[in-house]
């Protein structure tokens, strides 16, 4: 068994505990995005896109929360959501990593970036 079947068979082995899920959106490169945790049971058979819609539409935001989803919709003007590079198409358990808390607690973290392209760099010009 290779290092990756025996992962995927690790995450296997854990959605069948159900566990709960950590969704992380990040604008751009920042190092902390909106995050929202799901319950075990509210995110299965949801797709990643509808996770992601659900945790940008919230309300009641702090104030520090609010500064990030902001800067999340800059980035979605004219951006996407991507997940380890690639669109969020798929649910959520195709993208989670299983990761443990200090104190041992086992979830699933999703990380999400919204990602607007570069703009600006050297234009070229030809001349005929």
């Amino acid at each position: 068994m290779t290092d990756l079947e025996r992962k995927k068979a690790l995450i296997l082995d854990e959605a069948e505990k159900l566990l709960p899920l950590v969704l992380e959106i990040l604008p751009g490169h920042a190092a902390e995005g909106l995050i929202e945790i799901y319950e075990p049971g509210s995110y299965e058979g949801k797709t990643l896109r509808k996770l992601c819609d659900q945790t940008l539409s919230k309300k009641n935001l702090t104030i520090e929360e609010q500064l990030i989803a902001e800067d999340i919709a800059r980035q979605l003007d004219g951006g996407k959501l991507l997940c380890r590079g690639q669109d969020i198409e798929g649910t959520a358990l195709e993208f989670a990593i299983s990761e443990e808390t200090e104190a041992g607690e086992k979830y699933f973290y999703v990380p999400v970036r919204a990602i607007k392209p570069q703009e600006g760099g050297l234009g070229l010009t030809i001349f005929d």
